[in-house]
């Protein structure tokens, strides 16, 4: 497994300007989801520059279950129907989504086309046609030499299966248990958790086959602690509103990119799932970006989710192109960066803009 093949989980999918109890937005998660993302980009060009961002993925749970739970928990206990809070997380992930999953077939057929790269036509087919319906590609059981993961046409997808399979259970049921319930769910799945971390030496699982059992235990942990934390915390005013607020930032960041000797990296790696990140997501309802910051928070949140999803191909194009003009290093990680980043902002505005359209029409 090469470092580009690893995946990591989503920034935070819903965008939290949403009008939420008491707080009409949480500029400091905007701002901590659009960091990560940046991290995961980074870890994607050069696994060096940030060696535990995978664990960016329980982060980004713990902040997804926290703000489904402030949009959604209320709207489900007053009878919004299943179908309707589905056909919602579906409409606000799949274009973006099936995007990402194209532009990673460009990036396989082209990187095929100059010989880096080779794969037979069924793999790349039904890989395409899984990983497109938010479903694992079944190659691995299939063919001797498959591509690696569960979402080879775009790694990060791996984590959307996942968030989707959470999305149902809460509408299902977790929404309904008292915080009893929530702390107790939460508690089983935490030993759930350390079981397998310990059984495979680190977090950076439930992305590919093999330790796919890895990614229910992560998923149901940190989703739920988000979801304990609004119903403990949501809507609170913050504690304090200034620059203090750039802290849980630095904190987040430092933690996902801290290198950590392999004696270690199980230890570290629960200790962050279940401690740290859900201590970094209190601290951001706690501390909140000062008046000057609150409009790049909230443009730095925006980008998040296109930069996540939508990055994996763009690298993979990118890194033999500089490589052969002789761009390496920082220099092509912060051009790359900027290209990620403007495309994603791009894609992301067209979306909203025909989406807006489809909606006047409709009316």
């Amino acid at each position: 497994m090469t470092s580009l093949d690893r995946a990591y989980a989503p920034p935070a999918i819903d965008n939290v300007g949403v009008s939420i109890t008491d707080r009409s937005r949480y500029y400091s998660l905007d701002a901590m989801r659009g960091f990560a993302a940046i991290c995961v980009v980074a870890t994607h060009f050069q696994e060096r520059y940030a060696p535990s961002a995978y664990l960016a993925v329980d982060f980004f749970f713990v902040l997804s279950g926290f703000i489904i739970a402030e949009i959604y928990g209320k709207r489900l206990s007053r009878g919004l129907p299943f179908q309707s809070f589905m056909a919602a997380r579906i409409k606000r992930l799949y274009p973006l989504y099936l995007i990402g999953i194209l532009v990673g077939l460009a990036q396989i057929m082209l990187l095929t086309s100059w010989g880096l790269r080779g794969q037979s036509v069924i793999d790349l087919l039904v890989s395409t046609l899984a990983n497109g319906a938010f479903l694992p590609s079944p190659m691995y059981f299939l063919q001797a030499s498959p591509m690696q993961g569960m979402f080879p046409i775009n790694g990060p997808a791996w984590s959307m299966f996942w968030e989707l399979l959470i999305n149902i259970f809460f509408a299902v049921w977790l929404f309904r248990l008292s915080i009893r319930a929530l702390c107790l769910f939460a508690l089983v799945s935490a030993a759930f958790l350390v079981v397998v971390g310990l059984k495979y030496g680190m977090l950076n699982i439930g992305w590919e086959w093999p330790s796919a059992v890895g990614g229910l235990p992560r998923v149901m942990f940190s989703f739920t602690a988000g979801v304990v934390i609004s119903r403990l915390l949501g809507g609170m005013p913050a504690w304090r509103k200034g620059w203090t607020a750039l802290v849980p930032c630095l904190l987040l960041m430092i933690c996902i990119a801290a290198p950590v000797p392999s004696v270690l990296r199980p230890y570290y790696d629960l200790m962050f799932a279940m401690a740290l990140a859900p201590l970094i997501v209190m601290l951001g309802l706690f501390l909140e970006m000062p008046a000057k910051l609150e409009a790049l928070a909230t443009w730095i949140g925006y980008i998040s989710y296109p930069v996540y999803i939508l990055h994996r191909g763009v690298i993979g194009v990118f890194k033999p192109v500089a490589g052969s003009i002789g761009v390496n290093g920082p220099l092509a990680f912060f051009v790359l960066l900027s290209v990620v980043v403007c495309f994603a902002y791009v894609t992301a505005r067209l979306i909203d803009k025909t989406m807006a359209m489809r909606t006047r029409r409709a009316r």
